[in-house]
């Protein structure tokens, strides 16, 4: 029976009703993709704190939250920009400040750093729940009664609240950059809108299991990747490993392209076909990285 009162589950994928034109839906794409373009050729060290423990982390503090899939993706980006530039600031300070002891003093910031790794990942929690919502935000409140029933941490609300604005100031404020996720949903949204036979509810619903799978073993997805792709390891090549690390659009289009193989894999040549016209990456970049993510899955279910 159809719903009368309610709204259906988001997101909603090529409704008739709220559907946006083929022209904004390029617009979008075209905007995602140059974002991305400069992610890539100013990559840095992205990536080192979204993987293992961390994303763990960061994900199941997302759900005690309940926070919504989107904003759970973007807190570990958050985490992950701030952590590199934080712990870049901090070793600048200490080599500039000509201690004898820099040694002694740098040993001692990276025990601060260590302490303060979770309050720094609620921190993220509280800005990305800000940002994708207008009511279900993370007060400081809220933050110190989770640090201290679930982490064992106490803080005082200022503390909490000194903590947030030490990773918008360390980011400069800069915390909109699109996570993953939004790549994948408008994706599967223009993907839907050339063909109306896919099943891109099917998708988004794996694709979000998927991804999560691949940020918690991100750092072993990539390392295979380099090592099937050049036949090296990665330190032989950073600049170009750091690079695919940091391309998003990449990693969306390979997380969907598992995602169709794992729903019907008579269908994963066909979309990997589409999404490759869609967004010019060769088919066989998305092959290389959907092969070593669902192996990977294959090989955690065994």
């Amino acid at each position: 029976m159809d719903r009368i009162f309610g709204t259906p589950e988001e997101p909603l994928f090529n409704d008739k009703y709220t559907a946006v034109t083929a022209d904004i839906l390029q617009e979008w794409l075209i905007s995602l993709a140059s974002i991305n373009t400069k992610t890539i050729t100013c990559p840095l060290e992205q990536g080192l704190f979204k993987s293992g423990e961390y994303a763990e982390f960061v994900f199941n503090s997302c759900d005690l939250f309940k926070m919504a899939p989107e904003a759970k993706y973007l807190a570990l980006e958050i985490f992950d920009r701030f952590m590199v530039q934080h712990i870049k600031d901090l070793y600048s300070h200490v080599m500039q400040s000509e201690s004898k002891h820099y040694q002694a003093d740098w040993k001692s910031l990276l025990d601060r750093i260590k302490n303060q790794l979770k309050l720094r990942a609620v921190s993220c929690c509280q800005i990305a729940s800000k940002l994708t919502s207008h009511y279900h935000i993370i007060s400081a409140s809220k933050a110190r009664r989770f640090l201290r029933d679930h982490c064992g941490h106490r803080y005082a609300a200022e503390g909490i609240l000194q903590s947030e604005l030490r990773v918008l100031k360390t980011l400069n404020y800069n915390v909109t950059m699109p996570s993953t996720l939004t790549y994948i949903e408008t994706l599967l949204e223009i993907l839907g809108h050339n063909n109306r036979e896919a099943e891109v509810k099917v998708y988004h619903a794996v694709s979000m299991q998927v991804l999560t799978v691949v940020y918690i073993s991100y750092s072993e997805v990539y390392k295979r990747l380099f090592e099937v792709t050049v036949r090296s390891t990665p330190n032989k090549d950073r600049n170009k490993y750091m690079a695919v690390r940091a391309d998003k659009m990449l990693l969306a289009v390979s997380v969907i392209v598992s995602s169709v193989y794992i729903a019907d894999q008579h269908l994963s040549d066909k979309i990997t076909e589409e999404l490759s016209t869609i967004t010019h990456i060769p088919c066989d970049d998305i092959v290389d990285l959907t092969s070593v993510i669902v192996q990977l899955i294959l090989e955690g279910n065994k």
